[in-house]
């Protein structure tokens, strides 16, 4: 990570449903987070956007700014493709 980078560390936990499903724009990954399981999100990029953490009816939507480079990992530490 570069000086101008800002890293921004997200953790995901589904509390009311049995899952949900997140997006991750601008990339069009979609993961579904069970009841029981969490996701760590890190986004790292220049600039001076912030991610945007959205509701949508099935689930949530995180945003990162443009260039940013998102990375997703679960409970067990396997990380998933964005």
């Amino acid at each position: 990570m570069n000086p101008d980078e800002k890293r921004v560390v997200l953790m995901l936990t589904c509390i009311d449903a049995r899952a949900i499903v997140v997006s991750f724009e601008p990339e069009g990954a979609q993961h579904t987070l069970e009841a029981d399981d969490s996701f760590k999100v890190e986004i790292v990029g220049s600039g001076d956007a912030e991610p945007e953490v959205s509701y949508v009816p099935e689930g949530l939507m995180i945003g990162a700014r443009a260039g940013a480079r998102t990375r997703v990992w679960n409970k067990a530490g396997a990380e998933l493709p964005t």
